[in-house]
């Protein structure tokens, strides 16, 4: 009976695989703006995150079979047409942060939702941990004097006043990370609950169409005041 890949080891051919040797090899690659991170948070605590990368055609499969081992059984890879000999490796995957979630190694995000009367406050933090994706003095080498740039997507306008961000641009946010440095970031954003805005103009339409038959009487019910002409 075949047994479980044990940590530390390859489940694609059970041999040894340490995760730092794949870091090595993406890392350069991540640290040099080839690599894009988009995260999108949504109002029902799912986070969607989606990595590109373009490579040239003749490393396509095998950067893509890197990724797939970094990133785990859990993300989908595949490889786009791009324009020429280039190819773009798409990584994506949907994670529920209810109320925390892990989105890749050394990067974590806690989301919180707070509803009001037909508004919602959004509150996602965004915590980095280098230790996780940094362990050998090669890989901390590779990523000193780098920054990594992650663009956020909230469910509402974020709200700077109330954040760790100093702008955004409607509901988006860019980070600037520094790979060697541990980092927290606070997103709040507002929202309409517009399923409720709805819900009460139907709930309004449905009381008038009811009350409509009612109209007439009512208005026959009242005196009618008369105005009296005076000829001279």
């Amino acid at each position: 009976m075949p047994q479980k890949a044990s940590k530390g080891q390859s489940a694609y051919g059970g041999m040894p695989v340490r995760l730092g040797r794949w870091i090595t090899l993406c890392l350069p690659l991540l640290l040099t703006g080839c690599v894009t991170v988009d995260v999108s948070v949504n109002s029902r605590w799912k986070v969607t995150q989606e990595i590109t990368l373009i490579v040239p055609q003749r490393s396509a499969d095998g950067m893509r079979n890197i990724f797939q081992r970094y990133l785990g059984q859990d993300w989908s890879v595949r490889i786009l047409e791009g324009k020429g000999e280039q190819r773009t490796i798409y990584a994506w995957r949907t994670v529920k942060a209810d109320p925390e979630a892990k989105l890749m190694p050394g990067l974590t995000v806690q989301f919180r939702r707070r509803n009001h009367w037909f508004r919602a406050t959004y509150e996602a933090t965004f915590r980095y941990d280098p230790t996780e994706l940094l362990q050998t003095p090669e890989e901390k080498r590779l990523a000193s004097n780098q920054q990594v740039t992650v663009r956020v997507r909230m469910p509402g306008r974020v709200l700077t006043e109330k954040s760790s961000v100093t702008s955004a641009d409607g509901n988006r946010v860019e980070l600037t990370l520094d790979p060697l440095q541990p980092t927290e970031v606070r997103i709040t954003a507002l929202g309409i609950l517009w399923w409720r805005i709805v819900l009460l103009l139907l709930i309004l339409a449905f009381l008038l169409w009811l009350v409509a038959p009612y109209v007439p009487r009512l208005l026959q019910a009242f005196p009618r005041r008369t105005v009296r002409v005076v000829q001279r």
